[in-house]
């Protein structure tokens, strides 16, 4: 009996060989739960910002894999250790009292509960706004060119490959009391939003811009919301693209990005500089974007061949192409970025689904995996 119980146990538990790749432990901790949903870490966490913070803190901080070594591999590359670590540790500093209230209250709360330096997570939420990644692609089709009747939002997450980055790849479902709940999918300890959707089925997604590819040169405002903070707002506040565009154009904003939106009727690019947003409108039912400015008050060059390869898509007539899921992948395969494209997603605002594929090389050869978002918003 004991040997054939030992035998099932065998057939029936999963293979971890010496070299498999650490990750997140499902674990609780006073009301928040990390568990794992097709495959995918997922953490639900509500409360206050204090409590939501707290459970992040142990749950995706605190019990995230060599996270030090993570943070101090990224440095490296991106060529923020050395002399410059001071300079970009006073940056952070210096966003700090740009926070939203409640997200400097949760992110105080994180750095207890999980016993790391606050400049870490200050640096994590402000990175966006202090370096300009690799490169980032979007695609929106509107219900008219859809085969689903519902818009798709298609997105890659290119940034730098460090090693050990998509082992604390998660999803993050905040139901903050007071705010809408969202989905973001995240990298610990980044609490802002790179990519995600509320509970409206609003979406939103970060596409970076150099300040030096802006055609109206605004400086840096050292007044703004911190990037990253500013997209959180917007699914925290927002139920539709008009409520974002609103919202955004009324906040600081500390440097340049494209935020492409799409809600459960459609989406749009908003060109963001600290002084300007241009919104992009979709053509023919379509719209897509990558890491340049490509309206005229703004562009300083057009050159990109990933946007390239996505735009016939915004010249053909809605009924000559419709896509599905599996078509809006086959595009974001088509502008990959190598090993540099750690994410790649299909939100579906109408039903409140995620299609997400991560993992490294690659994402778009990777097998997706399907998120209803929705439940988990609504789930106890």
């Amino acid at each position: 009996m004991r040997s054939a119980a030992l035998v099932a146990l065998l057939v029936v538990a999963p293979a971890v060989g010496a070299d498999a790749p650490k990750t997140f432990p499902a674990a609780s901790h006073k009301g928040g739960e990390l568990k794992y949903v097709e495959g995918v870490p997922v953490l639900v966490m509500k409360g206050t910002p204090a409590e939501v913070g707290e459970q992040f803190g142990v749950l995706a901080v605190k019990n995230a894999p060599d996270l030090t070594g993570l943070h101090d591999r990224f440095r490296k590359e991106t060529g923020m250790d050395g002399p410059r670590a001071f300079v970009v540790r006073k940056a952070a500093r210096t966003l700090r009292p740009n926070f939203p209230p409640h997200h400097l209250a949760e992110l105080t709360a994180v750095a207890a509960a999980s016993g790391r330096d606050e400049d870490l997570l200050l640096f994590a939420d402000t990175v966006a706004d202090l370096s300009s990644g690799l490169g980032c692609s979007t695609l929106v089709v509107g219900p008219d060119r859809s085969s689903t009747g519902g818009p798709l939002f298609g997105r890659n997450f290119d940034w730098l490959p460090t090693k050990g980055i998509t082992e604390h790849t998660l999803v993050a479902v905040y139901k903050q009391d007071g705010k809408r709940a969202f989905a973001a999918v995240t990298v610990s300890p980044i609490t802002g939003v790179i990519s995600g959707m509320n509970d409206a089925g609003l979406c939103v997604t970060v596409n970076e811009i150099s300040l030096r590819k802006s055609k109206d040169q605004a400086p840096f405002n050292w007044k703004g919301t911190p990037l990253l903070l500013m997209y959180r707002r917007v699914l925290e506040e927002c139920a539709t693209v008009a409520e974002a565009e609103k919202l955004v154009r009324g906040m600081g904003r500390t440097t340049s990005t494209c935020m492409t939106v799409c809600d459960r009727d459609g989406g749009a690019v908003f060109e963001i500089t600290p002084q300007t947003v241009e919104v992009r409108r979709p053509e023919n039912g379509a719209v897509c974007c990558t890491n340049h400015f490509r309206s005229d008050p703004l562009s300083v060059t057009k050159t990109c061949w990933r946007f390239d390869k996505l735009a016939p898509l915004c010249k053909l007539e809605p009924a000559e192409t419709k896509l599905g899921v599996k078509d809006v992948f086959a595009r974001l395969d088509d502008v990959h970025q190598g090993k540099a494209t750690l994410q790649s997603m299909v939100f579906e605002p109408r039903e409140r689904v995620l299609h997400l594929a991560y993992g490294d090389g690659h994402a778009t050869r990777k097998d997706p995996h399907k998120l209803e978002l929705g439940k988990l918003f609504e789930g106890k």
